[in-house]
């Protein structure tokens, strides 16, 4: 069934870089991270973000990239969300509500890596779009890779870029322990914890 909101906003392309760029408020982007982390082709993403820039939404920016054998980072043009768009927060509502970005869908797609020792949600999840993470998990044997096909799956669900940590089991607990900074960034904040077998909640009191 089409998407009601592919017919609202003229494509299912356009949602997914309204969300990627209002979900992601603070971030740089260039054209291939846009292509490669919304997974559009080239030339639809190209016309919904020439789409998004005539509306006002999104403008370009020049930016500096690290390219690999250079020392120095390279300039090069980028796109970034406008904050002066005058319905930036009631679109961000609205896209926010209209997407499946809840616990159920997070953790559907976090279980295809292996046996989950925790997971907090923070971030997006709980419509803090300017965090440092969106999800903090955890598991006894660590399979990166796993882990990244799994994200860009959520990724591609949402149509959104999400920013994650995962630690084995015990480098997690014992960062909670320091009051690691980029823990206390989750705990210290609005956060959901949606899975804990560690006893991280009794580590926090």
């Amino acid at each position: 069934m089409t998407d009601p909101l592919s017919i609202l906003f003229g494509s299912n392309s356009r949602v997914k870089l309204l969300r990627f760029f209002l979900f992601n408020p603070t971030r740089e982007f260039t054209f291939d991270d846009i292509t490669r982390r919304a997974k559009l082709v080239r030339r639809t993403a190209r016309t919904e973000i020439n789409a998004l820039e005539r509306a006002g939404v999104i403008k370009k920016k020049q930016i500096f990239i690290q390219v690999a054998g250079k020392e120095k980072k390279t300039k090069a043009q980028g796109y970034v969300l406008n904050k002066k768009f005058p319905q930036l927060a009631s679109l961000q509502t609205f896209l926010f509500e209209t997407a499946p970005i809840d616990s159920k869908t997070l953790l559907k797609h976090l279980r295809k890596i292996a046996p989950l020792d925790f997971v907090a949600s923070t971030g997006v999840f709980v419509r803090e779009f300017d965090r440092r993470l969106d999800v903090l998990l955890a598991v006894k044997k660590l399979n990166e890779a796993k882990v990244e096909v799994a994200i860009r799956s959520l990724e591609s669900e949402l149509g959104i870029e999400i920013r994650y940590a995962v630690f084995q089991t015990d480098d997690l607990l014992y960062r909670v322990g320091i009051y690691d900074k980029l823990t206390c960034d989750v705990f210290d904040y609005s956060h959901q914890i949606l899975i804990d077998k560690i006893g991280v909640r009794n580590e926090l009191r």
